[in-house]
């Protein structure tokens, strides 16, 4: 027989949004060591708090529906273990978006920030009915490849110290999204999408402090992308 896997219990303080309260702490023990920290509030709203509002879906780092800020850091709470945070924990939504309940934000300003930025595929052949392919060997592919992957979790968005103070930013997430979408040359829009990221409300704000690939859950490097941006647009007239 094997000993059993002794518990550890964790101390979360997580904000909240109704009835007043500003935020509640709990107590959770948990013996998994590979427990994550939707475990944790999962097991809190089912034994001790059913009001406690958050989102998840696919568990498994995909959907993005997780992100919160979890002691002061973005992160996903599917894909964060407990055991790394301590056993003190503090849990908030989302920064930069409003807060529908506790731990959930409203969403809409993140994704009409990419509406805004237009960040869809505008096809130049939109009835073609094979699939165009760009070959490995385009430099325009690999740097498209490099910046894909966003899973549009809002973290980035988050994290942006831009999206804070300056509402009518688009942010992260879109100003990388119209950088590949302006090299596809599939794309009827092409460097007519670079209108936007040269005014007021896109790349030429960002000081490239780089929050935004620090908490990406699946390492775009956002950053890396908004240089590559401000040197696009040094390059089109």
């Amino acid at each position: 027989m094997t000993a059993e896997t002794p518990s550890i219990t964790y101390r979360l303080t997580v904000q909240r949004t109704h009835d007043g309260r500003r935020e509640s702490t709990y107590s959770v023990s948990l013996a998994n060591p590979n427990a994550r920290l939707l475990d944790a509030l999962i097991e809190i709203r089912q034994t001790q708090d059913p009001e406690l509002g958050f989102r998840f879906s696919c568990r498994v780092g995909m959907c993005g529906s997780c992100a919160m800020v979890v002691n002061g850091r973005e992160r996903l709470a599917c894909q964060t273990p407990v055991a790394e945070l301590g056993t003190t924990i503090s849990v908030a939504p989302l920064r930069s978006l409003p807060v529908k309940r506790d731990l959930m934000p409203d969403m809409a300003p993140f994704f009409d920030a990419m509406k805004r930025a237009h960040a869809a595929l505008d096809p130049k052949e939109p009835g073609l009915q094979a699939i165009r392919t760009m070959p490995p060997e385009d430099p325009h592919r690999a740097a498209i490849e490099r910046q894909n992957g966003c899973i549009t979790c809002g973290a980035c968005f988050s994290a942006c110290e831009w999206t804070r103070t300056h509402p009518g930013y688009v942010g992260p997430a879109a100003l990388n999204r119209l950088f590949m979408l302006a090299l596809d040359e599939r794309d009827a829009r092409g460097t007519k999408r670079l209108d936007l990221a040269a005014s007021a409300e896109g790349v030429l704000r960002c000081h490239t402090t780089g929050n935004c690939s620090v908490v990406c859950p699946v390492d775009v490097p956002v950053k890396a992308g908004m240089h590559r941006l401000k040197s696009l647009l040094a390059q089109v007239d």
